[in-house]
């Protein structure tokens, strides 16, 4: 039942009445309707419009339509003022926070939160939330298996699958992740989990079906958007993938693994200088991660710079003995010796592992991309 031509005509025919208003703008935001929310705001009388009930409300407006800075700059000084602070003022407070990059301020803002209920349950995911982009996952699963109640339980379990993935337990990711789509089939962390499980089983079909939608619905959705990049690595729809990736990296500036696989798929379209670019991206990131030593040694190693790519290489096996990049690297100078059964060793090696948390790399591109670059390599040192 829509009841929102009610509590327009109720609305109209007390203006001054802010119980009225507040009863209304409920109503439009619940429907999604922001816009004229806004718009009875602005009709409002300057006093009433004023009242704390009404700017909490002018930042929930704010706070769909994305102006996270007028969330905080509307909501802030309620929070320095009111006590107690309403439980809902400082989660959009705090998700305003978050998405603006401080997730401390956000920590800040919900410690001044006294929920309970609905409320509580809020508080609860949103603190997980950022927890987990702190990577405090350990303390992030035991808040969830905290929170209260059976409101927003897909969202929860969800939120629980993307925690247990990342915390290394696939198998209970996946049976979260069911639990989580049996509630709502398009619960967005579940079907990332769903999408991830697919592509580490090189499921292709699968796990584009899953991202996509995502993307879809979520277009600055970056691990979507890096998940949907892979799989279409893994089809071998190499342009395509990297105009994903390359928003998966303008969204997701901050992830080393999103600029691995832009640097990969660069790779995969002979493009050097692309990669050593991404590659060095990630270095910026993190100086002590070995597989960005290793991408960078394998540039060095596909321009035939044998000497930078064998110091790269020592220090990406001395951070990462296992690191992929640095023996896909290796396998390459083998080549230029001639030791090409050692060459095919390495390579056959890395086909056969598994593909979890790994791009997903064809197995023998490496050496036909060294064929490929070797004379324009040569003629470039030749100058």
């Amino acid at each position: 039942m829509n009841r929102v031509p009610g509590l327009e005509m109720l609305a109209d025919s007390d203006p001054s009445n802010p119980d009225a208003l507040c009863e209304l703008l409920d109503a439009l935001l619940l429907q999604g309707e922001v816009e004229r929310a806004r718009q009875r705001l602005i009709q409002a009388p300057k006093e009433v419009r004023a009242l704390p009930g009404m700017r909490f409300r002018e930042a929930r407006c704010a706070l769909m339509a994305g102006d996270y800075a007028q969330v905080v700059d509307l909501l802030m000084p309620i929070r320095q003022a009111a006590q107690p602070v309403p439980a809902g003022l400082c989660h959009d407070l705090a998700w305003a926070q978050f998405l603006l990059g401080d997730p401390e301020g956000a920590l800040h803002s919900l410690s001044f939160a006294q929920a309970t209920g609905t409320d509580a349950i809020a508080i609860h995911l949103l603190k997980a939330r950022i927890w987990y982009q702190q990577q405090r996952l350990v303390e992030a699963l035991a808040l969830l298996d905290e929170t209260p109640g059976e409101d927003r339980e897909a969202e929860r379990r969800g939120l629980r699958a993307l925690l247990l993935l990342d915390h290394g337990q696939a198998a209970e990711a996946s049976r979260e992740a069911e639990q989580a789509l049996a509630l709502d089939p398009t619960q967005y962390e579940a079907c990332l989990v769903n999408g991830t499980l697919a592509l580490w089983a090189r499921q292709t079909d699968v796990a584009i079906s899953q991202f996509q939608p995502l993307v879809a619905r979520q277009p600055t959705a970056g691990r979507a958007l890096l998940g949907l990049g892979e799989g279409l690595m893994l089809r071998g729809d190499i342009p395509a993938a990297l105009g994903v990736l390359e928003r998966a990296a303008s969204h997701m500036s901050g992830h080393i693994g999103t600029w691995h696989a832009l640097a990969w798929c660069q790779l995969l379209l002979g493009n050097l200088d692309g990669a050593q670019a991404s590659f060095d991206r990630a270095f910026a990131l993190d100086r002590a991660f070995g597989e960005t030593h290793g991408g960078r040694a394998l540039v060095h190693a596909l321009r035939g710079e044998k000497a930078l790519a064998g110091e790269a290489i020592k220090r990406a096996l001395r951070l990462d003995p296992q690191g992929r990049s640095a023996r896909y690297a290796q396998s390459v100078l083998l080549l230029d010796e001639g030791r090409e059964s050692e060459a095919q060793q390495i390579v056959d090696a890395l086909a056969s592992e598994p593909l979890q948390g790994q791009v997903p790399i064809p197995a023998g591109f490496v050496h036909t991309l060294r064929e490929l670059l070797r004379p324009r390599a040569g003629n470039m040192r030749g100058h």
